[in-house]
């Protein structure tokens, strides 16, 4: 990707938080389109621990230099993949590393859990 894109994630602290992680880490991007506060919603992912956050989408809490997930919501399919390049108390940065279909192991599985789980 010749163009960098960076995006911030945040509620961390809603599940694993932020000490999770490490600088280079391998973090998966999966669209939320049933979330009922945000139909542009992005989690993160990180298998085997499952969802981490999410993108943060709203224009007046994105750092500068981040795009907001509407911002390339609609790049990819389902799902694509991200590194963890900087980290803060309460954020994170990544940068997306590939716009397209991630095949991971078990994570059409994954989300179709996630999905009849957020709707029961």
């Amino acid at each position: 990707m010749s163009v960098k894109i960076f995006a911030a994630v945040s509620g961390m602290d809603n599940y694993h938080g932020a000490q999770a992680f490490h600088v280079g880490d391998t973090l998966y991007l999966v669209k939320d389109p049933d979330n009922r506060l945000d139909h542009q919603a992005i989690k993160v992912v990180v298998p085997p621990i499952g969802e981490v956050g999410y993108i943060i989408n709203h224009p007046g809490k994105v750092p500068h230099g981040c795009w907001t997930g509407a911002g390339f919501y609609e790049a990819f399919y389902q799902q694509t993949c991200a590194k963890l390049r900087f980290m803060m108390k309460d954020m994170l940065i990544i940068e997306l590393i590939e716009i397209t279909h991630v095949p991971v192991p078990q994570m059409d599985s994954m989300i179709a859990d996630w999905q009849f789980r957020e709707k029961a």
